[in-house]
């Protein structure tokens, strides 16, 4: 079959439209745009063989093949692009620009609700995500720098993309973390490529003086999964011994400290700790001033969930970190940065629609030990989310399955929503955790995420008012 090669994956579907003859000549009306034209017939033919969901080139021209040759059939499906008979789309097709590199599957603490748990005991702690626990080999980790050093000049401003090591526990992968971080650099250099951007998500117990000097060599981001508080901390995250977790992880937040290294805290909320402020607190006196929380969800959930009421306790919380960010501002004073609220106030401010929750499957994969990629790190494990492999290359028609069920026109609960082009459809792992589909949100997720929005406008009005410099300032900083 003789297509051309970057066409052969892009996807099609037919938008509502009426077709009909008279007097042996073919018309047409397309909805969307209100064009009414002449259609030649082999674009009516054409027309006649795409449904309405999209679908791959191939498997277009595998049906026209005995009507019209693959270039031809660009061409028509081009004009009916144009005139709004059919949706062309192609971000199925994109190269992946950031991987979550999967350094191992081991992990030394044991947490009350971790989603990489699945099917864990006692003698199996959590991190392995279902899958057998392994340690990314340094093959595996060069195939992931020569991936994105390959495919970074297809992407806009010939970016590198990037890389952030996950787990698990990373750091229990030292050597390959070093390899990854030293090839990364090497290569970049003799190709003259952009380096990607390195980052992790560590459980801090293992930071020592070596991971940091790699960390200043490198240039790689530090996110620290912490909760707070040690009574919160020490009960949510103890280590596979049972024992507490908090004190290495306050050395190594005061290590980070003394060197320099800027941290962003992931905390988790589960049902013990939704008073928020008493983490922001605590952060602060531990001189922490980045944080973003993250719901609970995975492993045990019948115990940690958050019911109805944790949910709304929870959106008041973000209230009060709200109020305490602007009086904060207000009166020049330095104060824990929220990412949940700053990433809203400036979305809302640069009128960012979305069609997805986040670039999962899209822009980010992540990258087991085994060499799969699956749409992001949540769904390690789970075949039904698996895109491709890094020796093979993407399925491109699976993923524009999953791409079209994680699209917020797919969820029919977001069509009436106001917050629909703010939100995306929610998180994907979320939604199938909930619902079993990543196409119907999580309810109690949605009504969150639409107080989160609200007090994001009021803070956004009240800064800016006060302080434009400020408000501009804190937009430019938001991730």
């Amino acid at each position: 079959m003789d297509l051309p090669g970057e066409k052969r994956h892009l996807a099609f579907k037919a938008l509502p439209h009426e077709l009909f003859s008279k007097e042996g000549r073919w018309y047409g009306y397309a909805v969307s745009s209100g064009e009414a034209c002449e259609l030649p017939d082999e674009h009516c033919r054409v027309l006649s063989q795409i449904p309405s969901t999209f679908t791959l080139f191939e498997d277009i021209h595998r049906h026209t093949a005995d009507m019209i040759a693959s270039r031809e059939l660009i061409d028509v499906l081009q004009d009916l692009a144009d005139t709004g008979f059919v949706k062309p789309f192609d971000k199925h097709t994109r190269p992946i620009s950031s991987i979550n590199i999967f350094l191992s599957t081991y992990c030394n603490l044991n947490c009350a609700y971790c989603y990489g748990g699945e099917g864990r005991s006692d003698s199996v702690p959590g991190g392995s995500y279902g899958m057998q626990q392994e340690q990314l080999s340094r093959e595996m980790g060069r195939k992931a720098v020569d991936y994105l050093l390959k495919t970074s000049g297809t992407r806009e401003g010939g970016s590198a993309g990037g890389i952030n090591f996950f787990g698990g526990e990373p750091l229990m992968n030292m050597e390959v973390l070093e390899y990854i971080a030293e090839y990364s650099e090497e290569q970049s250099c003799k190709y003259g490529t952009p380096k990607p951007s390195l980052s992790i998500t560590t459980n801090g117990l293992l930071v020592d003086e070596k991971f940091i000097s790699l960390c200043k060599q490198h240039h790689i981001g530090v996110q620290i999964s912490f909760d707070g508080t040690p009574e919160v901390q020490n009960t949510m995250r103890p280590t596979t011994g049972g024992l507490p977790s908090y004190p290495a992880v306050e050395k190594a937040i005061g290590l980070l400290g003394e060197h320099g290294i800027r941290i962003r805290i992931r905390a988790t909320v589960s049902n013990c700790n939704t008073d928020l402020m008493q983490s922001i607190r605590h952060l602060e006196s531990l001189g922490v001033y980045d944080v973003h929380f993250a719901v609970a969800s995975g492993h045990d959930q019948e115990r940690f969930a958050l019911a109805d009421h944790d949910f709304k306790a929870l959106g008041s919380a973000f209230d009060d970190v709200g109020r305490y960010m602007t009086e904060r501002t207000r009166e020049g004073k330095p104060f824990v940065r929220c990412n949940n609220l700053l990433s809203a106030m400036a979305q809302l401010h640069r009128r960012n629609s979305k069609n997805f929750a986040c670039g999962a499957g899209i822009g980010l994969a992540s990258l087991s030990p085994d060499g799969s990629f699956h749409i992001c790190h949540r769904f390690a494990g789970m075949d039904d989310f698996v895109i491709g492999h890094i020796d093979h290359g993407i399925d491109y028609r699976k993923r524009l399955k999953l791409i079209e069920q994680m699209h917020s026109d797919s969820h029919e609960e977001c069509h009436e929503c106001w917050a629909k082009e703010l939100c995306g459809g929610e998180c994907h792992y979320s939604n199938h955790e909930a619902n079993q589909r990543i196409s119907v949100p999580n309810r109690q997720m949605c009504d969150l995420h639409r107080s989160i929005l609200k007090t994001a406008m009021a803070m956004a009005a009240e800064i800016r008012q006060h302080d434009e410099e400020t408000y501009f300032r804190m937009i430019d900083n938001a991730m």
